[in-house]
């Protein structure tokens, strides 16, 4: 598990880093809603969370290198479904994961004057840890692993000041576990360029 010391040292390496070149760097952080999208879509269905900061560089006009590290907060796969526990049919509980990520991706970004849109894609290593259940529930958890996987992102933001941004955006995790996460998520948060 990265450990939060070690994000937060990346973070502020790379602002110091940004600030000494002053140009083409930024830095943003976002909360929103996770839905697991694997079978069925519903707006009902966002009920989870996700937490995530980033690092980006502008590569050329228009075109971002983003790396990001978040942790989102999703139902297992089994969760409210029916199982069988000592031979009776039980309803299970609503078991739940954590899955700690690092993603890259690269964008493509469209300048409105004061209001940016962008398409992002990108790898990456997600980390996926079931939370804690009674013993006569272990075999319904999701499988512990570490796994790859890629995501593609929707972003808007617009500007507040010449360097700090509010933004929207929803993101699909593709995530290749033995449980074959698709997640999909809607974040606001804010963005500061140098």
């Amino acid at each position: 598990m990265i450990s939060k010391r070690f994000i937060l040292a990346s973070a502020g390496i790379l602002l110091s880093y940004g600030i000494a070149l002053a140009q083409g760097w930024g830095v943003g952080a976002s909360v929103g809603l996770t839905n697991d999208v694997d079978h069925r879509f519903a707006l009902d269905e966002f009920r989870r969370h996700d937490v995530n900061a980033w690092v980006q560089y502008e590569l050329e006009e228009r075109v971002v290198l983003r790396g990001m590290f978040g942790s989102l907060r999703v139902s297992g796969s089994n969760a409210g479904m029916t199982g069988n526990i000592g031979g009776s049919p039980v309803k299970l509980p609503d078991l739940t994961d954590r899955i700690n990520y690092g993603t890259l991706g690269v964008s493509y970004e469209f300048w409105e004057g004061t209001y940016t849109s962008g398409l992002f894609a990108g790898i990456g290593g997600y980390r996926i840890e079931p939370d804690a259940v009674e013993p006569a529930l272990e075999s319904f958890r999701d499988v512990r692993e570490t796994v790859f996987g890629w995501h593609v992102d929707l972003d808007g933001a617009v500007q507040l000041t010449r360097r700090l941004s509010v933004l929207a955006r929803l993101t699909v995790h593709k995530i290749k576990s033995a449980e074959g996460h698709s997640i999909l998520t809607a974040n606001a948060g804010l963005v500061y360029r140098f």
